[in-house]
C-alpha cells in the first residue's frame, strides 16, 4: 500500500508540467546557424532547443545551462542557456539578448524576420535523470576538469573533498564553464553541487576517466519560489500562469519614433515638428500632394480581436473637406474631414469604420493618403491601436494557455488533476481491499 501512495503522489507531481522561476520581462531575439558540438557552454550536442546570451546577463558563464522560456509571435519555446556572444550589439540596454539556434527561433517566428522582441522567464529545465560530471578529454591527477550538466535549475557553486569533510570552493572558468580543482586531486574524489536555491548535493567519483560523463546519483530540487532572472536572487513569487505576447503593436508612433515592431515605409519626404500635442515632443508634419502617401506597418500582423480601433492626433495648416483617406491594410478607404485650423484634433477609427467585420482578422499595415493633387500639409501625433476587451493569458511551452481562472489562482490546472488522481485514488484503493 505504501509503495501505491508513493507512486500516487508521482503522478500528481506529473500534473505540474510548468515550473516557473521567474516573473515574466522583455527581450530581443535573434538566431544563427545550429553547431554540431562544443561551444561556450561545453555541453556538446544539442539536446534540447538553445541559446546564447548577451555577456551582461551570461555573467561569466553563471546561465550555462539555466532554461528558459520565450514566446514569439508563433507561440512558446523552452530553450537551454549552452552559449554566450561576446561582441552582442543586439540587446537593448534593460533587456538581454537571445540569440537562438535556427530552429529555435523558428518555434516562435518565422526566421525570415530575423530580430523581434520577446517575453521571457526562466523555469525549470524538466531534465531526465540526475546531473551528470563530464571530465574534460585531457585531465589528470594535477588538472582535474569538468563540466556540470543536466542540472534541473542554475548551478550557484561547486565544491571539491578529498574526505568528504572539509571542502574547497572551485572557481567556474566562464570562457569554457568548466571547474578544475586546484593542485591535486585525491581519489575517491568527492563533490558538492550547489543550487541558486543553496541546496547542496553530494556526488564521489571512485577513478580518473578522460572525457567521461559521470551519472552523479543526484538531482536538484525545484523549489516554489521565484528569482530575479539576472542576480539570480530570491524575490517574492508573483501569480503569472504563462507569459503574454509582447505587445508590438499598442504604441505605434510616438515623440520621434516608432515603437516596437512598427515601422515607416514611406518613400516621400517628411519633417519633425515640435508644436505637438505636448510641447517640446516631436511629431510629424507631412506634406500631401499628387495623391501621394504616409504609409507605416508592422513586421508582424496584429490580431484584430485584441484591438478595436486606432487613434491619432491630426491638425492641418488649412481647412479642408475629404482632404485624406485613411485605409486599413487593403481594406475600404475613410474619409477624412479637417475643419479646424491648426488645432489638434484626437480621431478614433473603429476597425469597423475600416471595413474589418471578422475579429478573427490580422492587419499590419495604415495609410494615409492625399485625397487630391493640391498640396496640403498635415501633422500627426501620438499613433497608436486601442485594445478591444479581450485577455491576453499568454502561452506556456508546453503547449497550455492560460485562463482566466489560472491568472486568477495559478492552481487551478493542479486542482483539476488532483481531483482527478484522488478519484483514481479511491477506486484502486477499493480495488486493493478485494486481492
Amino acid at each position: 500500500m505504501n509503495y501505491y501512495y508513493l507512486l500516487f503522489f508521482l503522478l500528481i507531481e506529473s500534473a505540474y508540467t510548468i515550473k516557473p522561476l521567474s516573473q515574466c520581462s522583455n527581450a530581443v531575439a535573434t538566431f544563427y546557424e545550429p553547431y554540431d558540438s562544443g561551444a561556450s557552454c561545453g555541453f556538446g550536442v544539442p539536446k534540447m532547443y538553445g541559446a546564447a546570451l548577451d555577456d551582461k546577463i551570461y555573467k561569466n558563464g553563471e546561465k550555462c545551462g539555466i532554461c528558459y522560456e520565450l514566446v514569439g509571435p508563433k507561440g512558446a519555446v523552452k530553450i537551454m542557456v549552452d552559449n554566450y556572444d561576446p561582441e552582442d550589439s543586439m540587446g537593448k540596454e534593460d533587456w538581454p539578448h537571445f540569440d537562438c539556434h535556427k530552429n529555435t527561433f523558428e518555434q516562435i517566428a518565422d526566421d525570415s524576420w530575423g530580430i523581434l522582441n520577446v517575453t521571457w522567464r526562466m523555469v525549470a529545465c524538466g531534465h531526465e535523470g540526475n546531473i551528470f560530471l563530464n571530465t574534460y578529454v585531457g585531465a589528470h591527477d594535477y588538472y582535474y576538469s569538468f563540466v556540470v550538466s543536466n542540472h534541473e535549475i542554475g548551478l550557484k557553486h561547486v565544491y571539491y573533498s578529498s574526505n568528504n569533510k572539509d571542502w574547497t570552493l572551485l572557481t567556474r572558468e566562464g570562457d569554457y564553464n568548466r571547474w578544475t580543482v586546484p593542485g591535486q586531486t585525491i581519489f575517491p574524489a568527492y563533490f558538492q553541487f550547489e543550487s541558486i536555491d543553496g541546496e547542496k548535493v553530494t556526488t564521489k567519483i571512485d577513478e580518473l576517466k578522460q572525457g567521461y560523463s559521470h551519472d552523479t546519483g543526484v538531482q536538484f530540487k525545484v523549489p516554489d519560489k521565484y528569482f530575479d532572472a539576472r542576480s539570480l536572487n530570491e524575490v517574492p513569487k508573483v501569480n503569472e500562469k504563462c507569459c503574454k505576447l509582447f505587445d508590438a503593436y499598442t504604441q505605434i508612433y510616438y515623440d520621434g519614433r516608432f515603437y516596437s515592431e512598427w515601422g515607416d515605409v514611406t518613400e516621400a519626404t517628411k519633417d519633425y515638428n515640435v508644436n505637438c500635442v505636448e510641447e517640446g515632443k516631436k511629431c510629424i508634419k507631412f506634406e500631401f500632394h499628387d495623391w501621394n502617401v504616409f504609409k507605416f506597418m508592422n513586421r508582424f500582423k496584429a490580431e484584430v480581436k485584441r484591438y478595436n480601433a486606432i487613434e491619432f492626433y491630426i491638425k492641418s495648416e488649412s481647412v479642408c473637406k475629404s482632404c485624406l483617406n485613411i485605409m486599413l491594410d487593403g481594406y475600404n478607404w475613410h474619409s477624412l474631414t479637417i475643419s479646424d485650423v491648426d488645432r489638434w484634433e484626437k480621431i478614433t477609427l473603429s476597425f469597423k469604420d475600416l471595413g474589418i467585420k471578422d475579429d478573427a482578422t490580422e492587419i499590419e499595415s495604415f495609410m494615409f493618403q492625399g485625397a487630391s493633387t493640391e498640396n496640403k500639409i498635415i501633422y500627426f501625433d501620438q499613433i497608436k491601436l486601442v485594445k478591444s476587451d479581450y485577455t491576453d493569458n499568454g502561452k506556456c511551452s508546453d503547449g497550455s494557455d492560460g485562463d482566466k481562472s489560472d491568472r486568477n489562482n495559478d492552481n487551478f490546472s493542479n486542482y483539476i488533476n488532483i481531483s482527478y488522481l484522488l478519484s483514481l485514488n479511491i477506486i484502486i484503493s477499493c480495488s486493493l481491499l478485494f486481492f
